[in-house]
């Protein structure tokens, strides 16, 4: 691409080569570094493109090895200003491309993140608009310095920012912590630990407070499984004082889930009908063009979109997007389920439903699944028999008695 872009500023000729000896004559151009290219050997010439710059090095070669050169075509910037140069508006439409590319590349058209994992794009994107950072802005105002220890402040797992302007695009490289960027502050307020649901314990293990419940009894939800109060008890057995902790313990228990849902009687089927409608898409600014032929009245279609920013070169972005839409369209009826969907389609349900739990660090015991089916209505029953922690901590409401306060008759006078 640039090698074309050099040719066509500086010009070129496509050259016919006739003559004594052109193999010398080419072989003296290589020593020389002069560039030919698209050589052509047509029985009795040789046909070949050389830049104006080499043709005018080559008068000795050609004397040398007597050949003939005859120019066939001249292409490039030159010539064509050349040919064009009584046409004004051509001279003023020319000037006028280079001088909106050069007003194009005074602003930003690309955000580009790289080593984000933690943060999403969108989300590193509306922080950079919070901070005045937005497509279309002058990059004379970016301050790259700036923007990187804001990156650093408002997001403590990122520890190294490297952002620059490159052509049209802002690039911002990333890298953040894997580790913890602080100990978190342990919590000592006094709690209880109670039911998140009914139950029946299978292991309890206390590490902090008074047990409530034993392995095998059935516990319901907000029920007390561990007491954060631990009464102090005198010598003649009765509660002088009371002292609270916060509970600390693992339990489990054997819990049950009943689920119903209800499935469509009916399965909506799309068909394709074959028919093909292809157009194009274009996006400058806030301005966008459609071309494609209207779709038939009273039919369907489904239509996708291939997306692509223009760019000049690797880092010069333009606010031009230009897609490529295909139509298809289809047709549409509805048909009832055979009993293999309806299997399939409760075999998936169970499957999301199970693989929520299992993320919830949930053990599945027994999994079962039922179609109910009827003329009117058909619903899926899943059972999940599990065991999980089933413990969570609750604020303990302490009460205080506020014992009276003392006065000083010793200085009170009569």
């Amino acid at each position: 691409m640039l090698a074309w872009l050099n040719h066509y500023f500086f010009g070129y000729l496509f050259i016919e080569m006739t003559g004594f000896s052109p193999e010398r004559f080419l072989n003296m151009c290589s020593v020389h570094d002069i560039e030919l290219w698209k050589v052509i050997n047509s029985g009795h010439s040789y046909q070949l493109f050389m830049s104006v710059q080499g043709f005018r090095k080559v008068k000795p070669l050609v004397r040398k090895t007597k050949v003939r050169l005859k120019i066939l075509k001249k292409f490039g910037l030159p010539f064509f200003l050349h040919r064009n140069k009584k046409r004004k508006l051509y001279a003023a439409g020319f000037a006028s491309f280079f001088l909106i590319l050069y007003s194009l590349s005074l602003f930003i058209w690309d955000i580009e993140f790289d080593g984000n994992r933690m943060y999403t794009y969108d989300t590193l994107i509306k922080f950079c608009e919070s901070e005045e950072i937005r497509y279309g802005m002058r990059k004379s105002k970016i301050d790259c310095d700036v923007l990187e220890e804001s990156f650093r402040s408002k997001f403590p797992e990122i520890t190294w920012v490297s952002a620059r302007v490159s052509g049209t695009r802002l690039l911002v490289k990333i890298k953040e912590n894997e580790v913890l960027s602080e100990i978190p502050v342990k919590d000592e307020t006094p709690c209880d630990i109670v039911a998140e649901k009914n139950g029946v314990i299978t292991s309890m293990i206390v590490r902090s407070g008074v047990p409530m419940v034993a392995i095998g009894d059935t516990v319901e939800q907000g029920q007390v499984l561990v007491s954060g109060v631990l009464p102090i008890i005198g010598d003649s057995e009765e509660v002088v004082n009371t002292h609270y902790v916060r509970s600390d313990g693992d339990i489990t228990a054997r819990t049950e889930y009943h689920l119903t849902r209800q499935m469509p009687l009916f399965r909506k089927i799309d068909v394709e009908t074959g028919k093909i409608r292809k157009g194009y898409y274009m996006k400058a600014f806030r301005f966008s063009f459609l071309l494609i032929r209207p779709r038939p009245e009273g039919t369907s279609w489904k239509q996708t979109m291939e997306e692509e920013q223009l760019h000049l070169f690797q880092n010069f972005y333009l606010p031009i997007y230009v897609g490529k839409l295909t139509g298809k369209e289809y047709i549409s009826y509805e048909r009832p389920y055979t009993e293999e969907e309806k299997k399939q389609l409760a075999e998936d349900m169970n499957k999301r439903y199970k693989k929520n739990l299992l993320e919830k660090g949930v053990q599945i015991l027994e999994n079962h699944v039922k179609i109910l089916d009827n003329e009117s209505l058909c619903q899926v029953a899943i059972d999940f028999v599990t065991e999980e922690p089933v413990g969570r901590r609750e604020a303990l409401k302490i009460q205080r008695t506020e014992e009276p306060e003392e006065t000083n008759h010793s200085n009170e006078r009569n």
